[in-house]
């Protein structure tokens, strides 16, 4: 058998031993007791009929057993060419874990076994479910129907890699999609039973503290969030010196008399958001290099590159936009500033990611 079926479990039921009993004809099966304690013995022995079973005393989380059996799988079971993922609460049914293992073989990459969400749902499971999906789209621009589902399958390439990621709990898969994500790994999904038995009751999943914890991997791991981050701080920083410097410093109305070119040309907000400009940009560029898009591009080539594409957006932004809002449209500065900010917004974005911090993006 080519297939493997790995089950992580803490303080299972008997459902456990019926889910094993009916995979051990066609798979090879391995359970992780995830530090269940004394007081499961009896399942777990009844579960070693039909399985592999692996224990350890401490809990480690979902994801600590996970990684556990990650690294195990390859010293127990060398010539497994899947892993399929499954949870012991019930949630997946044989039939289901069946299809999930038939469409890794022909699909290849990261398949997962995603809930239709139809029928009796629990409130919370719907919401979080739904709002996760969308946050997850936004930030790593793939579309997936069911980013919690413990019901995942994948090649055994994968296994030293998904061994290493970080979380240790629920947040392990979050993470898992995210690498999948970053790394191009093919992501697909195979419809399958929603079942929640007794609204969920059965689950160890706490609605704050992992919730947080998955959110917290999904900012950390998408670089659009984390430059929106970034250019939020560099924005604050710009727009609060323009304000005081055409306040404070260069006050009035005409920089300079004479000679008449350069007092049409060099304006007092030219000369406050030039400066204002320099400062803030160079921020931005740091924050985006080391935070964004956490890039190891030399300093001196990346910084030559993120100017040339500054100083162009720069001159649309401020002799183009601004100018056009603040001296035609009569738009007040306070208004005018991040209206002209954000019609470059998305061309700064997708630039710097797709060419000047690219290549050794992380």
């Amino acid at each position: 058998m080519d297939k493997l079926i790995f089950i992580p479990a803490y303080k299972p039921d008997e459902r456990l031993v019926g889910i094993c009993e009916k995979l051990y004809d066609s798979y090879r099966v391995l359970v992780v007791d995830d530090g269940s304690g004394p007081d499961f013995d009896k399942v777990f022995e009844d579960t070693a009929a039909f399985a592999t079973v692996l224990r350890y005393e401490k809990n480690r989380g979902k994801g600590g057993a996970l990684k556990y059996g990650f690294t195990m799988i390859t010293e127990l079971f060398p010539d497994v060419e899947y892993v399929i993922t499954a949870d012991a609460d019930g949630q997946h049914t044989p039939q289901d874990i069946a299809k999930v293992a038939d469409a890794v073989q022909e699909k290849g990459g990261l398949v997962l076994g995603s809930r239709e969400f139809v029928g009796k749902v629990p409130a919370r499971s719907a919401f979080g479910n739904s709002l996760t999906r969308l946050v997850f789209r936004f930030a790593s621009g793939v579309k997936v129907r069911d980013t919690q589902t413990g019901l995942r399958a994948f090649g055994k390439e994968f296994l030293e890699e998904f061994s290493t990621l970080k979380g240790d709990r629920y947040e392990y898969e979050m993470t898992q999609l995210m690498y999948a994500a970053r790394k191009n790994i093919p992501i697909s999904e195979v419809p399958i039973e929603t079942i929640y038995e007794n609204d969920n009751e059965s689950s160890h999943f706490n609605p704050l503290k992992d919730s947080f914890k998955i959110y917290k991997v999904i900012y950390f791991n998408s670089p659009i969030l984390k430059y929106i981050t970034s250019s939020l701080i560099s924005f604050l920083i710009y727009y609060i010196l323009v304000l005081l410097l055409k306040k404070y410093v260069f006050t009035g109305d005409v920089l300079f008399e004479k000679p008449e070119f350069l007092r049409k040309v060099l304006t007092p907000v030219d000369c406050a958001t030039l400066i204002s400009w320099i400062i803030s940009s160079f921020i931005n560029f740091m924050l985006n290099k080391n935070f964004a898009f956490r890039s190891k591009t030399k300093f001196l080539p990346a910084l030559g590159e993120y100017y040339s594409l500054a100083a162009i957006t720069y001159a649309v932004k401020n002799f183009v936009l601004l100018k056009f809002f603040y001296e035609v449209l009569h738009i007040p500065l306070w208004i005018a500033v991040p209206i002209s900010e954000l019609g470059m917004y998305v061309v700064n974005y997708l630039v710097q990611k797709k060419f000047i911090f690219k290549k050794k993006e992380q």
